[in-house]
């Protein structure tokens, strides 16, 4: 650091004239550059794998606080209350999460039809993924459902609703989604098999391109 130089360029008036704020602002400008040659250097992170743990170690009763003008306001406890393959008893997640869980809901059936034990969990801050940069990522929901016929294998699905303002910023999850899916990770836990994947986001714009994204997942298709 001590071999670090700032050098100013300018007309002679302005040179002589340096601020306090100009060296506040050129100092930001070298930590920036500092900051930026240090992470072109680092080495990405390994991955350790997926851990294994029993779902009632995981997702648990919790109380959920939001204001109660909010859009999560409304818990959904019509649609989703009662409903067996719904793990909790309301939905206070954002407008596009709800609409998640009512295209969901008319999906059902189909879905009963190939799998059982099909249970769908909003995931509040229970279950966090991590990609190769480190980068921490709470999927808003967790699909799992096990093939009626064939081999004996629970999918796990990772999804996550995004409203269309947030998919540019968002769009590292959902690549990672996609590295998830292409991976087609498997874990045995105890006699049961797992079968590790994820979809791209959902938003109400793209729900009948989503839906034939999940069955094409849900089938073990690789994208």
């Amino acid at each position: 650091m001590g071999s670090l130089e700032i050098t100013f360029n300018g007309t002679q008036s302005r040179l002589t004239d340096i601020s306090n704020f100009d060296y506040l602002l050129a100092i930001q400008g070298l930590l920036e550059a500092i900051e930026n040659e240090i992470k072109s250097n680092l080495t990405e992170y390994e991955g350790s794998g997926y851990l294994k743990e029993h779902i009632h170690n995981v997702f648990k009763d919790k109380e959920i606080k939001v204001y109660k003008d909010s859009e999560r306001a409304n818990g959904q406890e019509s649609l989703v209350a009662g409903k067996s393959w719904y793990v909790y008893n309301a939905n206070y997640g954002t407008s596009e999460e709800k609409e998640f869980v009512k295209m969901f809901a008319r999906r059902f059936e189909h879905l009963d039809k190939k799998f059982r034990n099909i249970y769908l969990i909003r995931n509040e801050r229970a279950v966090k993924i991590i990609d190769k940069l480190g980068r921490a990522f709470e999927p808003d929901f967790i699909l799992f459902c096990k093939q009626k016929k064939g081999e004996e294998l629970t999918y796990q699905v990772f999804i996550e609703p995004k409203g269309r303002h947030l998919v540019g910023y968002d769009k590292w999850k959902e690549e990672f989604l996609e590295e998830i899916r292409k991976e087609q990770k498997t874990i045995q836990i105890a006699a049961d098999k797992y079968l590790i994947t994820g979809v791209p986001f959902y938003n109400n714009a793209n729900e009948n391109e989503f839906k034939k994204t999940l069955e094409s997942a849900l089938n073990g298709d690789a994208i």
